[in-house]
């Protein structure tokens, strides 16, 4: 088995996806310090399933996500993945490969995969148990953490031993064994007590069981003779209904008859009335149309005169449309004079366009010849301005020579002075290497005093955290014992509320009552007297004694609640119980006292706690009983007060009003209000354990918090030893690295003045070159001068010829705008001439319109005319309707009186059919109360058999047994019914709750032996891990100290070590010393060692561990950074050895494991807070090296 790869994204400083690969052999990680090269090792270690932050260099373990940077923001998760070869089945799994995964969200969420499957953290945890590996395995050695094997304590180094040894996954059954050790005790406990509440209640729940026996075998006789009886009398009762059934038809029949009649006569009065109001509905239509004739008669003439009116209106349009007529006559005249006018204008317009049009032409004739004139001055000037071109072109390149010259020897003496200047910086650079020299000396002189100083502070720490550690240890045995008091006090009242819940010791009509409250099937129930008060602890027997059976007594609110409870008990046969209302319960305190007897307490009614409603009821039962202090203390009053009240004892001894004693053993646990107190008391002492155990643990936590604060001075003390054995080795590189600067500056000057030579002689020849191309720049300026001249001359030719252009094309412009002008004012009179012409035929077209309209009026009021005739036509007939409909109204008035009169007739003999029915109805009714009667008897008897029996009619008809004598029979049911009072109170639920409390108890008794068999079993299970544990430890131990022994020798030259147990006796538990003498040295205190030789003694510890149980693979981080180059190189040479077992990736700094690596990575941080990796094969460097060298 070897590790495949190590893939990380949003771990730390790793926001991307990155990804390592591993092959077998030694691989190493190197980069600079804080480029996050441990961060790796924190992912190897948080994968395995690492759990505290801190371990993790972290304050919670959200700090372990990418917290973002500047340019990049953060990450909202965190997740590692390994990939493990598991080809040789190291691993308990039977896939080849494995890769776990682990994720952490911000919002706290994290998940566990094996194989993409999700597992939980113990998954992990056990798949890597026994292999070396896990987060507290020895495959992963933090940075710092190597000499903590030497420098801890003798009891902190048994856990790497442990996982050396292979007994890690024993000790993790064994404690897991012992904690179901525990929980089978405290079960043992639990199912004991029990036990015992069970075996008080058979004896008392067996003699109710033969009693609800007896009362049951006398119940059913009493119920089979009850329901033949019964039946007897229903079968009576059918009989009589039945003859009283045949009467209530014949009636029925004779009613109906009667009935029908009526309806009949009923109808026909309807009818009657129906008819009369059609004749008088009939009536009144032929009066609204009488009504309706006058009407149209009356709009007739409206309209008449409507018409009349508007043929008065046409003949005024007549008369307008013939004025309109005449004026269009007059406006055609002066139409004709207007067009005349703008005739004669167009022909003046006409001509004066044509004179324009001849001017323009001969204005464009002239602009020819002025244009040709200007295109020969052109032609001459495009010639002198070429050959000018040419000459300022030889004049810009002759410039151009002349600035390059210039600038080159600008440049030549800019370098001079920036050489100068470097040569200077130089020296300067050489002074500031040598002072800085200086200060590297100063420092290492520092930190080796520092290094002194830090050494005796942590001694000290040490002793503080040791005093610490002890206090905290005895704070949490202190707080174990609280815990276990507080279990043990849950414990007893989670059995006394399971009672109490379960109402034990009261009845079964009690709790079937209660029930039935709690379910909502009976109102009004207040509780039980014991569920009502409270009694002080110290009173709970005597009050208990006193109360008696009146415990289980119920408050109700009224007398109905009493009457629905006992209803209820006896329709389910559920037994009996007292009822105390509310309402008439109430009684009286005992006058005459015994106030100042010796002895003398208290009335019992005095010592109750209770609700200010319920005081009544506790008088009533305990206002007349005294309690004294003994049995003495109560014959001596009772015999003063001559017997006339009740008196208790403290101890539950009773002396009877009458003279009477009742006495005996009281149990302490049996009594329900001893119960209720003791689970009051447990409460209270639950609660104050509880806040015992918040202050313990408050006290624990700062305890703890005190000794973390030290571990991490410790800690932090043990870093800064580290780190300042780092800076002084780097310190040394420093040296060696300015030391090389200086020489390199020295060679720089040289190489400088070489450049300053060279400069020098470049300035000389650009300065050359800039005189020639001055001279020549001179004479090509009076060249210029002589051409810009000639080019003048020709310019002003050509400025003439386009002056004169200019004038004739502006008059040619001026003539062409005239012409337009005119053809607009000659387009402008057509239209005019257009209008008016059109105008002159439109009042042609007027005066025929006008016309046609003057006939459609005289049309219009011929048609008027015609209307107005023909409406007086329609009035003149009218007449004669009206006097028809007038006839017709006095025939329909003298037919409705006719039928009203039919119909009162009818409405008598009405009258005295209703009469013949009431009295029929009266004796009906009469017959049905009396079969009312029988029914309701009838009814009431199978209600009965319901409610006290369960049956219906038919069933109970089933059972039915003719009875010989009905009267003996009925003498029988009374015996039995005395036989059964005499019983008394009979609890029916004692038989199924004795069933039930019995079949309880013996499966309880099985439990319990279940349980101390399994108890039996776990001791001996975990007799035999500890005998293995030993066994295997001890020979591993054994082992180890050997190869101890031999790897110290070969590593350290010689010397002596070994490993030995605290105390032998006790090899799981025992710390393990360490003994060491290296070569010429005699050393008593480890603390002795310097910080080198700590850290090479806890690697030989660690190379014999390997030896006798290789880990697949391992990851050390920095574990050599103490070690001086020699001893790195027999470390990196020593750890080759195990390459053929175990798998390495080391964290380093140093040149000597560099060298031992088959592959380096490199980690560095090129954006501040994001590492990066670089990979490199050291065979095909080597290999490269090799090749390039030849």
């Amino acid at each position: 088995m070897y590790l495949r790869s190590l893939e990380l994204q949003g771990f730390k400083s790793f926001p991307d996806k990155t990804k390592l690969t591993f092959n077998k052999g030694i691989s190493a990680v190197v980069g600079p310090n804080g480029s996050g090269k441990s961060n790796i090792g924190d992912a190897m270690r948080w994968v395995l399933g690492e759990q505290s932050s801190k371990s993790l260099r972290g304050k919670t373990m959200e700090d372990v996500i990418f917290s973002g940077t500047l340019h990049r923001p953060k990450s909202s998760f965190a997740q590692v993945i390994i990939t493990i070869d598991n080809a040789d089945g190291a691993l308990k799994t039977e896939d080849e490969v494995v890769s776990v995964s682990r994720k952490l969200y911000r919002s706290g969420d994290s998940e566990y995969q094996i194989n993409g499957k999700a597992v939980r953290l113990k998954d992990v945890t056990e798949l890597f148990m026994d292999t070396g590996l896990g987060k507290d395995g020895y495959s992963i050695i933090g940075q710092g953490k190597i000499d903590e094997i030497v420098s801890s304590k003798a009891g902190d180094r048994r856990q790497i031993f442990d996982e050396a040894a292979g007994i890690s996954k024993f000790r993790s059954r064994k404690e897991e064994t012992e904690r179901k050790l525990l929980a089978a005790e405290d079960n043992i406990s639990r199912l004991t007590d029990i036990l015992s509440e069970l075996e008080n209640r058979i004896g008392p729940l067996k003699r109710q069981c033969e009693k609800a026996k007896q009362f049951k075998l006398l119940d059913d006789e009493r119920s089979q003779l009850e329901v033949s009886l019964w039946v007897n009398r229903l079968s009576e009762l059918t009989a009589a209904q039945k003859q009283f059934a045949e009467k209530l038809r014949t009636q029925k029949a004779e009613y109906e008859q009667i009935s029908q009649t009526l309806d009949e006569l009923d109808e026909s009065i309807e009818k009657g009335f129906a008819d009369a109001a059609a004749q008088g509905a009939r009536a009144e239509e032929h009066r609204e149309k009488i009504h309706e004739i006058e009407l149209r008669n009356s709009q007739a003439a409206a309209k008449t005169a409507v018409i009349e009116n508007d043929i008065e209106h046409l003949n005024s349009q007549i008369a307008q449309l013939r004025e309109s007529i005449e004026q269009s006559k007059s406006s055609g005249y002066f139409l004709q004079t207007r067009l005349e006018e703008r005739t004669a204008a167009l022909a003046d317009l006409q001509n004066d366009r044509e004179q324009a049009a001849a001017q323009a032409a001969e204005c464009e004739q002239a602009l020819g010849g002025a244009a040709e004139d200007l295109s020969q001055a052109a032609t001459q000037t495009e010639r002198l301005s070429a050959e000018l071109n040419a000459l300022y072109l030889k004049r810009s390149n002759a410039a151009f020579r002349l600035e390059t010259a210039k600038n080159s020897a600008a440049a030549a003496l800019e370098a001079l002075g920036s050489l100068g200047e470097e040569k200077q910086t130089y020296g300067e650079k050489l002074d500031m290497y040598s002072a800085e020299l200086e200060k590297l000396t100063a420092a290492e002189q520092r930190l080796t005093t520092e290094q002194t100083e830090l050494a005796n502070r942590t001694a000290g720490f040490e002793k503080l955290y040791q005093s610490k550690s002890a206090k905290l240890k005895e704070a949490g045995a202190a707080l174990n014992e609280d815990e276990s008091r507080l279990r043990g006090a849950n414990q007893r009242l989670g059995i006394l509320r399971d009672l109490e819940n379960a109402m034990e010791g009261f009845s079964y009509s009690v709790k079937f009552i209660m029930k039935a409250a709690a379910a909502g099937r009976i109102s009004g129930v207040c509780g039980s007297i014991a569920q009502l008060i409270s009694v002080p602890d110290e009173y709970s027997t005597a009050v208990e004694t006193a109360l008696g059976g009146a415990l289980q007594n119920i408050a109700v609110e009224n007398e109905d609640g009493a009457k629905r409870a006992i209803r209820l008990l006896k329709e389910a046969k559920a037994g009996r119980a007292t009822f105390l209302p509310l309402t008439s319960v109430n009684g009286r305190l005992l006058n005459d006292a015994p106030q100042g007897e010796f002895g003398y307490v208290a009335l019992a009614a005095e010592l109750v706690s209770c609700d200010e409603r319920y005081k009544g009821l506790i008088r009533s039962l305990l206002g007349r009983v005294a309690v004294a202090e003994d049995i003495d203390a109560a014959s001596a009053i009772a015999r003063k007060y001559g017997y006339r009240f009740k008196i208790v004892t403290l101890d539950g001894q009773v002396v009877n009003a009458g003279g009477s004693y009742t006495g005996g053993s009281v149990s302490k646990s049996a009594g329900i209000l001893t119960r209720k107190n003791e689970i009051s008391e447990l409460e209270r002492t639950a609660q104050k354990l509880t806040a015992d155990i918040a202050e313990q643990k408050t006290r624990c936590e700062k305890l703890s918090q005190e000794a973390q604060k030290l571990a991490a001075e410790l800690e932090g003390g043990r870093a800064r030893a580290a780190e300042i054995k780092n800076d002084m080795l780097r310190n040394s590189l420093e040296q060696k690295r300015v030391s090389q600067a200086a020489d390199e500056l020295k060679n720089g000057a040289d190489k400088l003045n070489e450049s300053l030579e060279k400069q020098q002689k470049l300035l000389a020849d650009s300065e050359e070159q800039s005189q020639q191309a001055a001279q020549e720049m001179q004479k090509l300026e009076g060249e210029i001068g002589g051409m810009e001249s000639e080019l003048s001359q020709s310019r002003e030719k050509n400025a003439a010829a386009a002056e004169q252009r200019t004038k004739l094309s502006q008059q040619l412009s001026e003539l062409k705008i005239a012409e337009a002008e005119l053809s607009k004012d000659i387009e402008a009179c057509k239209d005019q001439l257009k209008q008016i012409n059109d105008s002159i035929e439109a009042g042609r077209g007027d005066e025929s319109r006008l016309l046609e309209e003057i006939a459609a009026c005289e049309t219009a009021i011929a048609d008027k005319k015609a209307e107005t005739q023909r409406i007086a036509d329609e009035a003149a007939g009218s007449g004669d309707e009206t006097a028809a409909l007038e006839e017709q109204i006095n025939a329909a008035r003298r037919r409705q009186y006719e039928l009203n009169a039919e119909a009162e007739k009818l409405r008598a003999e009405q009258k005295n059919k209703m009469n013949e029915r009431e009295t029929l109805s009266a004796d009906m009714t009469r017959l049905s109360e009396r079969d009312a009667n029988l029914k309701s008897e009838f009814d009431k008897l199978v209600g009965k058999l319901w409610n006290e029996h369960g049956l219906t009619r038919t069933e109970a008809a089933e059972q039915y047994e003719p009875p010989e004598d009905v009267s003996a029979a009925g003498i029988r049911l009374n015996e039995l019914k005395t036989q059964i009072r005499s019983l008394g109170s009979v609890n029916l639920g004692a038989i199924e709750e004795y069933a039930e409390v019995s079949e309880r108890y013996e499966f309880m008794t099985s439990q319990l032996g279940d349980v101390q068999k399994s108890k039996r079993e776990l001791e001996e299970l975990i007799e035999s891990l500890t005998e293995n544990m030993k066994s295997i430890f001890t020979e591993s131990f054994d082992r180890i100290n050997k190869h101890f022994s031999d790897i110290f020798v070969e590593l350290f030259g010689g010397g002596k070590a070994s490993l030995s147990l605290t105390d032998p006796e006790n090899v799981l538990e025992c710390g393990i010393d360490i003994n060491v003498a290296p070569p010429g040295k005699v050393i008593k205190n480890l603390m002795a060692l310097s910080g080198g030789e700590k850290a090479f003694i806890a690697v030989c510890i660690y190379f014999a561990i390997l030896t006798v149980r290789p880990s697949p693979f391992c990851l050390l981080d920095e574990i050599e950074a103490a070690l001086d180059d020699v001893n790195v190189a027999k470390y990196a040479a020593y750890l080759r050895k195990f390459t053929d077992k175990t798998q390495f990736i080391a964290i380093t700094h140093r040149r000597g494991t560099m060298e031992e690596a088959d592959v380096l990575y490199g980690v560095t941080m090129q954006e501040d807070g994001v590492s990066k990796l670089l990979k490199m094969d050291m065979d095909e460097a080597k290999t490269a090296a090799a090749a390039a060298a030849k």
